[in-house]
């Protein structure tokens, strides 16, 4: 009996981890074709720089792994790795007096998009790379999307622990229309939001600003800090802050010496989701930006995806670039998202 639940378990458990391993390749597979597509050596991903597939019912199981592989595999930096060395030494040219007499201009009106093609040839696997930080302003783009992203997420965060302590610790009049109304901001979709920010910024005369770009902003992150935060506040014993009070402390520096410290995780969690959206749009910046050397970096890239001049290798390099920075802040600050996002769950 025990033999035969082992197997059953065995076999469960077998089962649960291939169907977890085709979950995670099917979910990473855009990733490495993005990481794929910026070592690649082409300014477009068109039907014929692709492998071709065989018709509809005539594919095999080695015909899907070698589309796949070729997909998500950079060519060109394995080649390079396998390649050999090129020697440094080069010959040496006899010297003439006479001048090399010059080439014939030629006639073809393709000649110099042949050139073009072989210099192009001629490039190296990272390329694309050091294009992206020598002839494009995208050190500019990722310097724009920090000061606003920064600036919007600690004005947000100040905003919203302030208001967060007010709903949390004060009865007022309209405290629950004001709650209910900021649950259902939440429910409002973002680009019905554009046209009233855009004329409210361009009314301030803050368009194509920094200072109107993290405004906005700041507006937009407000709700879902300010309950994220009013969850934590009502965890919170109010008898710490009150025997604040009896040692002299006033409210303001009861929130600000005893509130706010103990409220690190949630803090952080709020920043963490602000920043990211700050740091991810897309709609309010490209209506309220119109200075290549203000946009922030979702912007930035849509410079190499235009209608007739598609470069995604570039593309691909400023997103996997711009990725590692997200990536490693979530992989610091996991312990504080998961206990941020736990925190105001069970009261009592």
């Amino acid at each position: 009996m025990s033999s035969t639940l082992m197997k059953t378990s065995l076999s469960r458990s077998l089962v649960v981890h291939i169907l977890l391993s085709v979950a995670c390749i099917v979910a990473t597979f855009p990733i490495f074709r993005v990481i794929a597509i910026s070592f690649r050596n082409t300014d477009t991903v068109s039907a014929s720089s692709q492998t071709s597939f065989p018709a509809p019912g005539q594919a095999s199981f080695d015909d899907y792994i070698h589309f796949y592989t070729d997909a998500i595999l950079p060519k060109e930096l394995l080649t390079a790795l396998k390649a050999p060395a090129k020697p440094t030494a080069q010959l040496a040219t006899p010297k003439t007096d006479e001048a090399a007499p010059a080439a014939p201009k030629s006639d073809d009106p393709f000649a110099e998009l042949d050139a073009a093609s072989e210099q192009k040839s001629e490039r190296t696997w990272y390329s694309n790379y050091t294009d992206l930080f020598t002839k494009h302003l995208f050190l500019q783009w990722i310097y724009n999307s920090l000061i606003i992203s920064l600036s919007a997420s600690l004005i947000g965060i100040i905003l919203a622990a302030t208001a967060a302590y007010a709903f949390s610790r004060f009865e007022f009049p309209g405290k629950k229309l004001a709650s209910g109304f900021l649950f259902m901001s939440q429910m409002i979709p973002g680009p019905l939001m554009i046209i009233p920010v855009y004329l409210v910024i361009k009314s301030l005369n803050l368009g194509n600003t920094y200072a109107g770009l993290v405004v906005a902003m700041s507006v937009t992150i407000l709700p879902f800090s300010i309950m994220v935060l009013k969850g934590y506040f009502d965890t919170v014993p109010k008898s710490l802050e009150e025997a604040a009070r009896v040692d002299g402390c006033t409210a303001a520096s009861a929130f600000f010496r005893i509130l706010l410290p103990l409220s690190t995780p949630a803090l952080a969690i709020a920043f963490l989701f602000a920043f990211t959206n700050a740091w991810s749009e897309f709609l309010l910046a490209s209506t309220l930006i119109d200075n290549v050397e203000l946009r922030p970096w979702t912007l930035g890239l849509m410079e190499f995806s235009g209608s007739y001049d598609a470069r995604w290798g570039l593309f691909a390099a400023g997103s996997v670039v711009i990725a590692l920075p997200t990536m490693s802040l979530f992989l610091y600050s996991s312990k504080y998202v998961i206990s941020g996002l736990t925190v105001g769950g069970v009261k009592g």
